[in-house]
């Protein structure tokens, strides 16, 4: 399965709260071909129990990788986003548009921490037009909590 390099991603935005879309670019050292991504951080921070408790927020990003091709992933701080094989599903709301059901699958080191999403090029189709972006999953013990994502500057992507 094509899903590495999740770490580097979220330490990109993980220090400091920003908001709106980031975008970078780095060297693929195995290709020698350039990578892309674009990532936001949530606007809310999740309360989650014990062992997951204290600042928690939220990552949306997309990412264009020579080796893996064009992901969405969604990603938290810690806690356990519920993933299985059989049952992954994630709620997307656009603007004030009705909420959108997504799949998704877990990356291949079975973290639980991130979700790529199925359906890549209709979650980016609506985030070029969105200017804030709702997304519910499934957390273990924790219920189905909504992160939120300012975008005033909708996503440019691919980059111009």
């Amino acid at each position: 399965m094509k899903r590495f390099g999740v770490a580097v991603l979220l330490a990109a935005c993980s220090a400091a709260h920003a908001v709106g879309w980031n975008y970078e670019e780095s060297d693929d050292k195995m290709t020698g071909k350039k990578s892309a991504s674009a990532q936001t951080v949530s606007d809310n921070l999740l309360n989650f129990d014990f062992p997951y408790q204290g600042k928690n927020r939220g990552y949306l990003t997309v990412r264009q990788h020579p080796q893996y091709g064009l992901d969405v992933l969604i990603s938290i701080d810690k806690g356990q986003m519920l993933c299985s094989t059989y049952d992954c599903k994630v709620t997307i709301k656009f603007d004030d548009g009705p909420p959108v059901r997504f799949g998704g699958n877990g990356p291949a080191d079975h973290s639980s921490e991130t979700i790529f999403l199925q359906g890549a090029g209709k979650f980016i189709a609506s985030a070029k037009k969105a200017k804030k972006i709702l997304v519910q999953f499934n957390a273990f013990k924790n219920g189905s909590p909504v992160l939120e994502f300012s975008t005033p500057q909708s996503l440019d992507w691919p980059r111009k």
